[in-house]
């Protein structure tokens, strides 16, 4: 199925091993180099998983646009099947530098927005890095709902000291408390214990967006992990344990093992129950050794927070992250976007 907007033809993608996904791949690729100069792009093995390898709870469809024959941009979305955000989709739409105020992000949008709709989407999540993006999400009728901080620690530039402390420190601070940690996928012993402390992420920020964070269940947790290993992914993780053996919290790292150079900070969250003890710093400090020992190329770690969660961003100010790329977070009607094209 093909949809055609001036000269621009959008075509969908079904899966690796075509020309359409090698010319797909080509554009991710370019728009990594874009955003992240310097950095590894991400490999066609990543992102054939990432789009068609998806866990029960993901649906993903992609496109890819084309003019004269040669790839312009690409698009897709993404469902989060938990039984209550279904109806809220997530929309990327990727132009070339080259070919930007041509109309090709509308004809994505146009085919994405209406693939969007037929899986029952009445809404459309979107993020924006620059005043481009912003435009494109205001002419989609969509209103600003979150902004957030994309952060980087640069591990040549980080205190040793201070992390070595924020360790030394943390069974003084949380008496009885104690860390367990491994490199992988989840052991089956530690999986609902992890799903649990996991958990405290449910009362982070979401400031105006619509949309409920759904309890970690030992299954969902154990599917992400093994999509992120399947993605090339080694997931380093420190547990906190109270004195009485309940989850108290936990720190996650992604390492990849194609291009370790930039690891990504999963969660870190601590439970309500057992905040006031510093566990957080003391689980990223331990985590982050952790994943150093396990990938010692790994060269900077990148974190994302919501700018209206204080606490979180100043563990990461103090710890040596420093803002990369600022996103806002933009939602609305799928409906009316699709009408305003």
């Amino acid at each position: 199925m093909a949809a055609t907007a001036t000269e621009t033809r959008v075509t969908e993608v079904t899966g690796p091993g075509s020309s359409d996904f090698d010319a797909l791949v080509g554009v991710w690729q370019a728009e990594d180099a874009e955003r992240d100069p310097g950095d590894p792009v991400t490999p066609a093995s990543e992102i054939a998983v990432e789009l068609f390898q998806t866990p029960p709870h993901l649906f993903h469809r992609s496109w890819l646009a084309t003019q004269h024959g040669e790839p312009v941009g690409a698009a897709w979305i993404e469902q989060e099947r938990d039984g209550t955000n279904d109806a809220t989709l997530e929309l990327f739409v990727m132009t070339l530098a080259a070919h930007r105020r041509q109309g090709v992000g509308r004809a994505l949008a146009r085919v994405a927005l209406d693939a969007l709709m037929a899986e029952g989407g009445t809404a459309v999540l979107g993020a924006a890095r620059d005043e481009t993006g912003a435009a494109f999400c205001r002419a989609l009728g969509l209103s600003h709902r979150q902004e957030e901080r994309c952060s980087r620690l640069l591990i040549a530039h980080m205190d040793d000291d201070q992390q070595q402390a924020w360790i030394d420190d943390g069974p003084t601070h949380a008496p009885g408390y104690r860390l367990e940690g491994w490199v992988g996928v989840c052991p089956d012993e530690w999986a609902e214990p992890l799903a649990r402390a996991l958990d405290a992420m449910i009362d982070a920020p979401l400031d105006d967006l619509d949309w409920q964070v759904q309890p970690l269940t030992v299954e969902r947790l154990l599917q992400r992990e093994r999509f992120w290993a399947a993605k090339g992914g080694d997931t380093v993780t420190t547990l906190a344990l109270a004195p009485d053996g309940e989850p108290a919290g936990a720190s996650q790292i992604v390492v990849s093992r194609d291009r370790p150079q930039v690891a990504e900070q999963g969660d870190t969250g601590v439970v309500a129950a057992h905040r006031g003890h510093r566990l957080g710093r003391w689980l990223k400090a331990a985590n982050l050794r952790r994943a150093r020992d396990h990938a010692p190329a790994i060269e900077a770690v990148q974190t994302y927070n919501a700018e209206s969660n204080p606490h979180m961003l100043a563990i990461n100010v103090e710890m040596g992250f420093r803002p990369y790329i600022a996103y806002g977070v933009w939602q609305g009607p799928a409906e009316a976007a699709r009408a305003s094209l």
